[in-house]
Parts: structure tokens; sequence; C-alpha cells
């Protein structure tokens, strides 16, 4: 290793044993070799050490502390050691991919104003596995969005960074900072008008463990640590007369950041009354449902997953359950009146969203004086609103048709009051594990999650398939646009245009779906409800 190398790794370890090896190998794997591999250890009473002296590379450098200084303590030490034109910084329970270390010093070489460089990170779960990215992060990538996005908030993942060592040396780590030390240096940079720039790639797999330091700090009002980390800035940039316009900034999103706060306490407050009223309310009028089934579902219109919710409450026709919907249905309620024949409906959309604390406190009111209540929900974020407010004797249970809905991030908040969670594919079942891991979820709650697959009817005896026949093309289901049904007309015209006997029809509201120049290709049937007509356009 030369005693100059260009870049060097800083990574401060504290117990850190369970992914340092991984981290450590994914540095020795760099395309860019000209580095030295500084690790801290701050005092680890794991196994941390012999993980790091295991490792037999020249381009390592331990240096090892006997008492625990803290995460900026090490972090200057490490700076003050360095020994490369630039710093990397790199957590040990990180990934660093292989391109990371070439791709950032090209663009440090190349950009002499740019006093940092950040990349975009994957987030993976403790299992490893990716579960999405950082919006802030995502969305926020040239110097000019990050200037604008950094008075109101942190956009940059800290170990995906790397600076130069000069600069680095004379800004360092604020002690005071504590937990917030790495945002506190984006500002004071961003403050002396320092350039910050973020590849567009992301290069790190960064780790969001519930046991780590940023997590532990985040639990207890996040808002409040950005209030205090911005009020700190800006007291030590008055003492020192460095005012401008970016430090004012600053200081306005703390007002901001305390009216979020405090204005969140406020309504939380207004919603425990108003939810108060409205259980009192339930309560005391004579309404009952005997059968003590309540279903909360989003619309009654035709479409795959109501269909669903239909054929389930017809399981319990003889019950004579209950079924809430909670948004505004289209004009075409091919399923309202199938629901009506085998449920009492009430179609509270406008209730529910309008009176909404109150409407839930209803609802629980309601609910809450059954005394064997069962609840079902599924697609409403109503539903998950509701049911912190029921009492711990009803049977909460909610439907996941498919991860990455929106379901499963509002439900979060109310994963442990759900009794049984139903998916119908074992990836969403194995989604759900891993969104539990990363959130700091009981991963014992991953035991209420039941597997019912979905299913189709195969008929007894199949028809002939005549292959002197136009191929029948068939599409069935809504026009909306997530289900990309303009490509079903390009086909349909793709084939005209190219002599293939292909004959498409397409079943549901999808004609406004199709480009009006591909319309003429294709045969609309139009919403049918009834299985009987259903049946013909599948045989």
């Amino acid at each position: 290793m030369s005693s100059t190398p260009r870049v060097t790794v800083l990574m401060p370890v504290f117990n850190g044993e369970r992914y340092l090896r991984e981290a450590i190998d994914s540095i020795l794997a760099q395309t860019f070799r000209d580095f030295e591999l500084l690790i801290i250890d701050d005092g680890s009473t794991d196994g941390s050490e012999k993980i790091i002296l295991s490792h037999h590379d020249s381009r390592i450098r331990y240096i090892s502390y006997g008492t625990n200084r803290g995460l900026i303590a090490t972090l200057n030490r490490g700076i003050a050691a360095a020994r490369g034109e630039y710093i990397a910084r790199m957590d040990c329970d990180d990934i660093s991919l292989p391109e990371r270390l070439a791709q950032q010093v090209a663009h440090l070489d190349s950009h002499s104003t740019c006093a940092m460089v950040a990349a975009k990170a994957i987030l993976i779960d403790t299992e490893g596995g990716e579960c999405g990215s950082w919006n802030d992060d995502d969305n926020v990538t040239s110097s000019q969005q990050i200037i604008q996005r950094l008075p109101r908030a942190n956009c940059i993942v800290h170990p995906s960074t790397m600076l130069r060592t000069a600069l680095l040396s004379t800004y360092g780590y604020d002690p005071q900072q504590r937990n917030c030390e790495d945002y506190d240096l984006w500002l004071r940079l961003a403050a002396d008008g320092l350039r910050i720039d973020k590849l567009d790639q992301q290069l790190l797999k960064y780790r969001i463990n519930p046991l780590s330091v940023t997590a532990f700090s985040n639990r207890k009002h996040p808002d409040l640590k950005n209030v205090r980390t911005k009020t700190l800035f800006v007291k030590k940039r008055l003492k020192q007369l460095k005012l401008n316009i970016f430090t004012l900034r600053v200081f306005l999103y703390i007002f901001l950041d305390l009216y979020y706060y405090f204005g969140k306490m406020v309504l939380d407050l207004i919603f425990r009354f108003v939810a108060g009223l409205g259980m009192l309310t339930g309560n005391i009028l004579p309404i009952r449902n005997n059968s003590g089934l309540f279903f909360f579902f989003p619309f009654f219109h035709l479409g795959g997953a109501e269909i669903v919710h239909r054929d389930m409450v017809t399981c319990f026709k003889a019950e004579h359950p209950w079924v809430y919907f909670t948004k505004r249905s289209p004009k075409k309620d091919a399923l309202r009146g199938e629901f009506a024949k085998v449920s009492r409906i009430f179609n509270w959309w406008l209730f529910l969203k309008y009176s909404y604390p109150f409407s839930a406190g209803f609802m629980a009111g309601i609910i809450n004086r059954h005394p064997r209540a069962v609840v079902f929900g599924c697609n409403t974020l109503f539903f998950y609103k509701l049911l912190p407010l029921l009492s711990p004797g009803v049977r909460k249970i909610d439907l996941i048709h498919a991860f990455g809905g929106g379901a499963e991030l509002f439900s979060l908040p109310v994963v442990p009051l759900l009794d049984r969670r139903v998916v119908i594919t074992q990836q969403t079942a194995q989604d759900l594990a891993a969104q539990y891991r990363s959130n700091g979820i009981d991963p014992s709650l991953g035991q209420r999650v039941l597997l019912i697959e979905n299913r189709v009817d195969i008929p007894k005896q199949l028809l002939e398939k005549r292959s002197d026949a136009p191929l029948q093309l068939l599409y069935v289901g809504r026009g909306t646009e997530e289900k990309r049904v303009h490509l079903v007309g390009i086909i349909a015209a793709r084939c005209a245009r190219n002599g293939l006997p292909v004959e498409v029809t397409l079943v549901g509201d999808a004609a406004g779906a199709v480009a009006p120049v591909d319309r003429d290709f294709c045969r609309f049937a139009g919403e049918l409800s009834d299985r009987a007509l259903i049946a013909q356009q599948y045989d």
C-alpha cells in the first residue's frame, strides 16, 4: 500500500460483528485499488476485532480503543489519521457496490470546485433483502436541488459520501451535534457556499437496522431532533457573524418543524376528543348487527378485487353481515346489487371521508358493543385508522391483494393490532416479512400472515382449440392506468398491419384506455356483470 493513497475509507466500528465482514469485503472488492481502509474499533465488546484481524490485506489500517468514545469522536480521530487525498465514509453494516470508489474519485478529480460527492443508496433490511429507497435521497440529485432541500431536511446518505480530506479536516464533525453530525456538516458546507454533488447512481446498500444509532435517535420525535440540529447550527453561525440567505432559510424552517410537531400534537388531541364523541354516539344509538361481522371495502364497482370481496361476503350470506364502502364508486354500480343480495350495505363514503374522526369513533362505538365482533378490511385507509379505536376483544383481519399497492405502508403502524393478515401470493408474505424486519416490527407477528392463493375454476371439459381460426386475444379488466391497456390496442393494430389473423376483444371499461387510432382493430364488449356472459367470452 502506498503511504499516500488516493482515498481513505473511514469505517468506525462498535459491536458490529453481524455485518462487519460483508462491509469490509465490499471495500476490498472495489475496482478502484489505490485506497486505505481505516477501521477504528470504538471499544467493541463483541467479536468485531476478531473479524477485522482475520483479514490479511495490506490496505487495512486498524486502530482500537479500549473504551467507547462515541461515533463523533471516532470520526474526528479517523479524519486526523487519514492519509488519503479523499475520505470516503463507510459504516460497518452497509455494502459498497464495486464501482463506488472509482465513480466518486473520477467525479472529484474532474470537478475541482466540488467539495463533496454523495451517491444514491439502495435500502436493505437486516437480512440483506432490498426494501426500496429513501425518497429524499432518490428525488434530490443535483447540487441545486440539494441546496434547496437541506434547510428543510437531510437528503444525503452519510456513508455514501466522499470528501476532500483537507476540507474535512478543517470542518470536522461537531461533538455537540450528537446523532445529527452528518446533517450539521452538510449545513455548514452549504452555508459556506461549498458545492455538494450527488451521483445519479445507486452505489451503496444502506442497511435499515432497528438497532442502529440512527434508528434509536429517530424513535422519539425526529422533528424535534431536526429542530435541535438546526437551532444549534444557526446559533453558532450568529456567534461567528456568518449570516446569509441559506442560514436564514434554515432558521425559518425551524419554525415550520415546530409547527408540524406541535400541530400533530394538537390534531391528535382534537382527534381523540371528536372520536370520543363519535364512540359515545355509537354506543347510545339502538343500532345492532346481529351477526357481529363488519366488512370495510373501498368500492363496489366491477373489478377483480371487488369480485373477490363479493364472493367472500357471499360465504356469510346466512349471517347477514354489514358491508361499508369507504370510497366513491363510479356511477355504474355493477356489483352493488349483488352485495345487497347477501349483506346489508352502507355506501357511507361521504360520511366516512368528511366526518372523520367522528365517523371512526361512531363505528367503533357500534362494533365494540358486540361481544364477538369480527372486522375485516381491504384496500381502505379508513379501516386501518379505525383499528386503534376497537376493543381488544374485536377480531381484526385484513387482506392484501398485492404488495406495493399502498396498503402495506399505511397499515404499518397498526400491524400489532391485526389478528390475521391474508395474502394471496407467497411473494407478498416474504415482502411483508422483509418490511417487518426493516421497520423493527416483532418478527413473530409474521406468524399471523395467512396465505390463501387465488384460484380459478377449471372447466371439467375444455373446448377444442381450432388451429384454422384466427387467434383470439382477450383482455378482461378495468381500463385504469396501471393496467396499461393501451398496449393491447397497439398489439391489435400491429397484428393487423402485418396481416396476422388475430381478433382482439376487450371486456370492461377499456375503450377509453386504447388510443383512437388503434380502436378500429379491437372489439369492445363493455362491462359485463353476468357470470354467464363472462363465461361465454372466456369460452
